[in-house]
């Protein structure tokens, strides 16, 4: 889902996420609450700068499935 023609940029990975881009996929209704996930280190993320943070978002879904509460009964 990233606006990145892969025809033009072939080795940039596109699962490199931004923290809007990150909050749209989660259906978040704020960037602060990705902010939050950061500081209680709920989700990995990459600080590639002073400003510049991404998120991987195999690395995000794999750490959010901890989160899961299972059925009753379920394994």
């Amino acid at each position: 889902m990233s606006s990145l023609n892969t025809n033009l940029a072939p080795n940039i990975p596109t699962d490199l996420l931004t923290k809007k881009q990150l909050k749209i996929r989660l259906n978040l209704p704020s960037e602060r609450m990705v902010e939050e996930m950061m500081k209680k280190r709920m989700i990995p993320f990459l600080k590639l700068g002073h400003r510049t943070i991404r998120f991987e978002w195999s690395k995000v879904q794999e750490a959010i499935a901890k989160f899961e509460h299972k059925a009753v009964g379920q394994k």
